[in-house]
């Protein structure tokens, strides 16, 4: 791992800085939200899924762009692979990976932390998250 500093706890006025326990809670909770940007054409989309396996897609206004619900075992795989992950201990910004030209960076943001990472410094499991969330096309 790099000298970087671990993901750091975001806060919201409505929300504790403490992180969220693993595992099943509210359907209203945010599960997770994933920005994704750049690419060819440089645009930005982001993913919000709820713990009840909700989930729309914003385009890069904040506009909603598409809703659907994850399959109950969908919904399993996500909290799989972001409880996999372990956001409290990955570096705030990853930059052990080569450079993509036109690739995409992305923002994650699980259980008050926040991580970003280039498409070529994400680890295994920050692409284990990738794999188990809604397309961020239509």
């Amino acid at each position: 791992m790099s000298g970087a500093p671990t993901g750091k706890p975001t806060s919201t006025p409505t929300a504790s800085a403490a992180p969220l326990p693993p595992g099943p809670s509210s359907a209203l909770e945010r599960l997770v939200t994933v920005t994704r940007s750049g690419g060819f054409a440089g645009t930005t989309s982001s993913l919000l899924v709820k713990g009840d396996g909700s989930w729309t897609r914003l385009d890069g206004q904040a506009k909603p762009a598409g809703s659907g619900k994850l399959s109950p075992d969908g919904v399993t795989k996500l909290r799989a692979a972001l409880g996999d992950a372990d956001f409290a201990h990955l570096p705030r910004i990853p930059t052990s990976g080569p450079t993509v030209f036109d690739g995409y960076s992305y923002v994650f943001v699980h259980g008050g932390y926040e991580v970003a990472a280039d498409q070529g410094s994400l680890t295994p499991r920050l692409q284990n998250v990738l794999d188990a969330l809604p397309p961020f096309e239509h």
